[in-house]
């Protein structure tokens, strides 16, 4: 009992490490429309082209993010969430709001 305890306490430790934010970075096609842009884990801030904010490395989590940025702030061309870079999918996926 006291291993299956131990390994209960491992795999919820190792999934909140996966959840843990991130820094984030969003590269947009025009000058941002918003200098923030609030979304659920945090404010992202934009100056020019270029957005930072809290980010995350579950893939299904950092395009909830990159959607906010792009829906708030325009179109975006990259995007990172700590060592994470996006791929033509993902950003196809973050831009599926905008025209």
């Amino acid at each position: 009992m006291f291993r299956v305890s131990l390994l209960a306490i491992a795999a919820i430790w190792s999934t909140a490490a996966l959840a843990a934010p991130v820094a984030g970075t969003a590269t947009l096609a025009a000058p941002a429309e918003a200098a923030s842009v609030t979304g659920e884990a945090g404010v992202w801030r934009c100056t020019g082209t270029s957005c930072t904010g809290p980010a995350n490395t579950v893939t299904s989590i950092a395009v909830a993010a990159c959607t906010v940025v792009a829906d708030k702030a325009g179109r975006v061309t990259a995007f990172t969430a700590g060592d994470t870079s996006f791929g033509e999918a993902e950003l196809t996926r973050c831009n599926r709001h905008k025209k």
